[in-house]
């Protein structure tokens, strides 16, 4: 009989897992893959430059992941998001403050966090926000791979609503994006020390018989006091695991109608760089507009696809000749001449993740308190369940695995 059975070993279940033992509670982690992280997993066959094959970022100056890298004393690089962001429009590759001169226009960019914040209307898209404001065809392919793309969505589906509630909630985070030189890695090894994991183990139903649980695994049954459900929203829609008694109608509405689309990550090494040193983000056209830098002196570039465009991307029959003729566009045969090696990461496909994040769509803001509920002695986290518009991040991961594990917390000192 444990204390606490925690089904998922990603950021919020480890999260958790670390609270409930270092408060002294018998814990378990039950993991489907042969590796903890989750949909974090960092790779360091070059270990001058780890490599992140998911999740990347720290989003912000004052999150909770900040705790873990002061802790460990990890290294961080800034990733400005526009000083040092190159843009491919007109045959011609800009600065952002270049391209301003030469199209003003874009400088609404800089208001535009301020525009969505102060919004009052009805729940409308993203898109059709864009459009009753006239924005140019410029404005709208930036903001849309600036705020939309890499939330994971599309403009035509983005809830208004949803988009002002989270930038109201994290104005207190701070704007900018930072890379940990190690990856992610050590802090992924840092919340799972001393803490019993069992991997490559599957879950498939969850019995709450009122006084305590039985989480039913494919290598035999287990029996908790409590149980901590973590595994991503897309796995939560299937019904992989079957709860009893039934999740209530509330949750179920929940789980049904908050996304979680498609994703992949294409990593392209080269023999040299081919950009200028100072460039964080490249935002070039579709079908892959969004790139990124991992280092001033790393020979990498990683392009990021969600929605639609990786659907695109995972159905071409030649997808990494597809991002070389983008690149190309831009660095004419550079790219193409100096490739040394290539890789896609499948998330859409990868069973135990079925996408990369969640998102709210429009009419359906409101509905991540019911997913975060608990029922019952089964409590739920994940980055899906976290609120404070903390959702589709490391840091809302991980604050949503404490909060579950405080409510454990709570009740047992009651």
């Amino acid at each position: 009989m444990y204390d606490v059975v925690i089904i998922g070993a990603g950021v919020a279940g480890l999260s958790a897992a670390r609270y409930l033992h270092d408060a002294g509670q018998k814990v378990c982690v039950i993991e489907a893959r042969d590796r903890i992280g989750g949909r974090v997993w960092s790779n360091h066959d070059d270990p001058t430059f780890p490599r992140e094959f998911g999740a990347e970022f720290i989003h912000g100056d004052n999150v909770a992941t900040w705790e873990w890298v002061r802790r460990l004393q990890l290294p961080t690089v800034v990733a400005s998001l526009w000083q040092g962001r190159r843009v491919w429009h007109n045959n011609a590759v800009y600065a952002v403050d270049q391209l301003a001169t030469v199209h003003p226009e874009i400088d609404v960019l800089a208001t535009l966090e301020d525009a969505i914040m102060a919004y009052d209307g009805p729940d409308i898209s993203f898109a059709e926000w864009l459009t009753v404001r006239g924005v140019s065809d410029l404005v709208r392919h930036l903001a849309d791979i600036r705020y939309i793309h890499s939330a994971a969505t599309t403009p035509a589906r983005a809830s208004m609503h949803a988009m002002r509630d989270d930038l109201l909630a994290t104005t207190s985070i701070g704007g900018h994006d930072y890379h940990i030189k190690a990856g992610y890695a050590p802090i992924m090894r840092a919340l799972a020390d001393q803490i019993e994991i069992r991997l490559e183990t599957m879950v498939t139903a969850v019995h709450d018989h009122g006084t305590y649980c039985t989480v039913v695994c494919r290598t035999g049954d287990m029996l908790a006091r409590r149980v901590i459900v973590t595994i991503p929203l897309s796995l939560l829609k299937t019904q992989m695991i079957t709860f009893e008694p039934p999740l209530p109608a509330t949750k179920q509405h929940a789980i049904q109608h908050i996304d979680m689309l498609g994703g992949a990550k294409v990593v392209l090494q080269f023999e040299r760089q081919f950009w200028p040193s100072d460039m964080t983000f490249l935002s070039l056209v579709d079908p892959a507009p969004v790139w990124w830098t991992i280092a001033p002196d790393a020979p990498y570039l990683f392009g990021f696809f969600t929605g639609p465009r990786a659907e695109y991307l995972l159905q071409h029959l030649k997808p990494i000749d597809m991002c070389l003729d983008v690149l190309s566009q831009a660095y004419g045969d550079l790219p193409r001449t100096l490739l040394r090696h290539s890789q896609i990461i499948d998330w859409s496909n990868d069973p135990w993740s079925r996408g990369v994040y969640s998102s709210v769509s429009v009419g359906n803001h409101g509905l991540r308190p019911a997913l975060a509920a608990a029922h019952g002695r089964i409590h739920f986290a994940g980055e899906a369940t976290a609120l404070d518009g903390q959702a589709a991040s490391v840091h809302g991961a991980m604050v949503s695995g404490i909060r579950a594990a405080k409510e454990i917390e709570v009740i047992r000192e009651v």
